[in-house]
């Protein structure tokens, strides 16, 4: 387990982030497009699991172009 402070985004968060619908990120994190572990009925995300998803797609994008 790694020490220290995380933070964890939330559906409200990475939905602003993408500026799209917490739904839409409710649905992505179910079907595991989206990195996310649920407590209870709430789902969270790591910043940098995030920011990885992130530059992955970026960097597919720049190999295809």
């Amino acid at each position: 387990m790694t020490q220290g402070n995380t933070a964890f985004l939330t559906v409200n968060e990475v939905a602003q982030l993408f500026r799209c619908d917490p739904e839409t990120v409710k649905r992505q994190a179910r079907s595991r497009k989206l990195p996310a572990f649920k407590f209870g009925k709430a789902w969270f995300f790591r910043p940098r699991d995030i920011d990885a998803m992130i530059d992955d797609a970026i960097s597919a994008a720049h190999q295809e172009s």
